[in-house]
């Protein structure tokens, strides 16, 4: 394994399961996110294999995700799926010694999942960022290509417009 390739093992390591968490709550299918984000990680490889430079990977990371997500639902357009995924109807089969946990947390998601849906984009990718994974606001805004203020603005607008759901 050469540096490039151990460089971006370490990038994947640090930055899969966040990107993943980012898709999981942009298109509510565990199995569409899985596939978005490996098409994340593909694209970035392909980016710097062929030589050229990012300066802010995790803005560069977060940049690629939300494109694939706009190009998935640009494709989804028109066409109306029923998941299997639905979280109304699992057909996971639960483990007994976990049970009531994992229902709790499965309807927690599910009621955030719905909430989340009904914001406008630009409020949920900053809630999916500062509070799923935990991003801090300026590295926020390099991410969106914005300003601070203008991100603390949509935070607290998308806040309020979560407490009116509510």
């Amino acid at each position: 394994m050469n540096i490039k390739e151990r460089k971006f093992a370490s990038i994947y390591s640090e930055f899969a399961q966040k990107i993943y968490k980012f898709c999981y709550f942009r298109v509510s299918s565990r199995e569409e996110a899985e596939d978005i984000a490996a098409q994340v990680f593909i694209r970035a490889w392909d980016h710097i294999a062929a030589g050229k430079k990012v300066t802010n990977v995790q803005g560069f990371l977060y940049r690629i995700a939300g494109n694939i997500v706009i190009d998935f639902y640009r494709k989804r357009a028109g066409k109306h799926e029923i998941s299997l995924d639905d979280p109304r109807n699992p057909i996971d089969v639960p483990d007994k010694s976990d049970v009531v946990e994992r229902l709790d947390e499965r309807l927690m998601i599910s009621e955030v999942r719905k909430r989340l849906e009904q914001l406008p984009d630009q409020y949920r990718e900053v809630i999916i960022l500062r509070y799923i994974n935990d991003i801090p606001i300026n590295e926020i805004a390099k991410i969106m290509d914005t300003s601070e203020n203008n991100i603390s603005v949509r935070l607290h607008r998308a806040i309020e417009k979560l407490k009116a759901l509510a």
